[in-house]
C-alpha cells in the first residue's frame, strides 16, 4: 500500500484509498458453499510475501511435493510428505540442501516449491500454506512469496482479521469476507496481465501494513463458510471495486478520510456513519468491545521519552532535542468528534501534529501506539511549569475509517445480514460478483 497501516482492527487496519480496476458483474447471488472456497479453476490468484528468512530456510510438504527451476522447466527436488529440505543463498543464488547434507547446485532466480496434489500443502518453515511458495534471493536473506487462488488466501486471512467468532456471527464474519475480498482485488493487475519486469514479486504482504495472513494453519471452519458463501462477492461504486478500509471499533462514529487520513483526497463511499443503536440512551453496536473506552497514561519521564523517541519522525526537532513539556492540548474536534490534531509545547518548541500523524507519536512505553485519535487529553502542570502528569481519556480502537469490526458483530447480533452491514459502513455501495 502506499503508506504503512498501523494495527488498528480486531487483527489490523487496512490503509491507502484508491478506487480498484476489477470489472463486476450486475448479479449479487452468493456464490455455491458447496463448491468451497478456491474450487473455482477460474479463480484470480495473488502474491502474498510472507517472510523472510536469514541465508536458510526450510520448505517441506503434507504429500509428495517439488521443487522447481523459476521458469518451470526442470526439477531439482522430489519431496514426499515429511522430507524437509533446507534452501541456500549464496548472493542472488539459491540451491536446495537435502537431511542428509546433499545439495542441488546453485542456480540463479527463484525457486518454486508446488504440491503434487491440488489438495495438499507446502510448508514454509514450519507454516503450511496451500498453492505454491516462490523463494526468491534478496539482499537481505531468502524472501518466500505464496501464489494462491484469492478465495484460498482469504481462508487464512479472515480469522485472523475478525478474531474468533461463533456461526451466530456469521453475518459479520461475511461482511469481512467480502471487505478483505474487495481490498485484495485492488491490489492486483488486471487479469491475464504479467507483473512487470523489476516489479516487487508480490502484491500483499501477509502483515497488518496490508491483511494479515496466516496461512492454512489459521484456517477455521466458521470463517471458512463465510469465505465459501460469499465467495467472489466485493463491495462496489460506480462499478467498480473499491478498497474497503476496516478497523476495530468506531467508539460511537466512524470517520471520513479527512479526519484522520489528512493527507488522502476524500472519497464519496467513506463518510461518517453514526454506530448509536436506534431507540437507545448512549448505546452502540460497537461497546461490547473490550477497547471501547480506554485511558492512557504518561508521568513526566515517560512523556518526555515517548516524544524523544518517535517526535521527531512526525516534526522538525533541533539537535538539542524536545525540550521540557509545558503544555499539551488538542488543536481542534472533527465532525466526528475525532482530535484534529495535537500541539506540544515546549520550552525549545512547539510542536503540531495532524489526524492519524497522534497515535504514532504518543505511544506506549512497549512501542505500541495510541488506540485512536478519538480521545481528550488531560495534563497536570507541576511547580516547575512542566507537565508532570498527562492523560488521555479516548474511546474506539483504530483509524475509524470505513466499516467498525465489533459494530459488524453487534449489527450481526441484532439481525442485521452482511449486505446491510457493509452498505451502511460504506454507503452508496452495492455488493456485487466480481468477473
Amino acid at each position: 500500500m502506499a503508506r504503512l497501516a498501523p494495527r488498528s482492527r480486531i487483527g489490523a487496519a487496512a490503509g491507502a484509498l484508491a478506487l480498484g480496476v476489477a470489472c463486476v458483474s450486475g448479479s449479487g447471488a452468493a456464490g455455491s458453499a458447496a463448491s468451497g472456497p478456491g474450487a473455482d479453476e477460474g479463480d484470480r490468484t495473488v502474491r502474498v510475501a510472507v517472510g523472510t528468512v536469514g541465508r536458510e530456510a526450510r520448505v517441506s510438504g503434507t504429500g509428495e511435493w517439488r521443487l522447481y527451476d523459476g521458469g518451470g522447466r526442470s526439477v531439482l527436488v522430489r519431496g514426499s510428505g515429511g522430507d524437509v529440505w533446507t534452501i541456500e543463498r549464496q548472493g542472488r543464488q539459491l540451491r536446495a540442501v537435502r537431511a542428509d547434507g546433499v545439495p542441488t547446485a546453485f542456480r540463479d532466480g527463484p525457486l518454486v516449491a508446488r504440491p503434487v496434489a491440488y489438495d495438499a500443502l507446502v510448508s514454509w518453515n514450519g507454516k503450511r500454506y496451500r498453492g505454491e511458495l516462490t523463494l526468491v534471493a534478496t539482499d537481505s536473506g531468502v524472501l518466500a512469496v505464496n501464489r494462491l487462488p484469492v478465495e484460498q488466501y482469504l481462508r487464512g486471512v479472515v480469522p485472523l482479521e475478525i478474531g474468533p467468532r461463533t456461526a451466530a456471527e456469521h453475518a459479520a464474519i461475511e461482511a469481512q469476507a467480502v471487505a478483505a475480498r474487495s481490498y485484495t482485488y485492488v491490489r492486483l493487475g488486471p487479469a491475464g496481465t504479467t507483473p512487470p519486469a523489476g516489479g516487487r514479486p508480490y502484491d500483499l504482504v501477509s502483515t497488518v501494513d496490508d491483511q494479515v495472513y496466516g496461512g492454512a494453519d489459521a484456517e477455521r471452519a466458521v470463517t471458512d463458510a463465510a469465505v465459501a458463501a460469499t465467495a467472489g462477492q466485493v463491495i462496489t461504486f460506480a462499478g467498480r471495486v473499491v478498497n474497503a478500509p476496516y478497523h476495530s471499533t468506531c467508539g460511537g462514529s466512524t470517520a471520513e478520510v479527512q479526519e484522520v487520513w489528512y493527507r488522502q483526497p476524500p472519497e464519496p463511499y467513506l463518510r461518517r456513519v453514526s454506530d448509536r443503536i436506534p431507540g437507545t440512551d448512549g448505546r452502540y453496536y460497537c461497546d461490547a468491545s473490550p477497547r471501547f473506552s480506554w485511558t492512557r497514561n504518561y508521568d513526566a519521564a515517560s512523556l518526555a521519552a515517548t516524544l524523544e523517541r518517535y517526535l521527531r519522525g512526525y516534526a522538525s526537532v533541533g539537535p538539542g532535542g524536545v525540550g521540557a513539556v509545558r503544555f499539551v492540548a488538542t488543536t481542534g474536534t472533527t465532525p466526528s468528534g475525532r482530535a484534529a490534531g495535537l500541539r506540544i509545547d515546549t520550552d525549545r518548541a512547539t510542536y503540531t501534529l495532524r489526524g492519524n500523524d497522534v497515535r504514532f507519536v504518543l505511544r506506549s512505553s512497549g512501542g505500541e501506539i495510541l488506540n485512536s485519535t478519538y480521545f481528550s487529553v488531560e495534563p497536570s502542570v507541576g511547580p516547575n511549569g512542566h507537565v508532570s502528569q498527562l492523560t488521555i481519556r479516548g474511546t474506539g480502537y483504530g483509524h475509524g475509517i470505513g466499516m467498525c469490526q465489533w459494530g459488524a458483530i453487534g449489527r450481526a447480533r441484532a439481525g442485521q445480514d452482511f449486505r446491510t452491514i457493509l452498505e451502511t459502513y460504506y454507503p452508496g455501495t452495492v455488493v456485487r460478483q466480481v468477473e
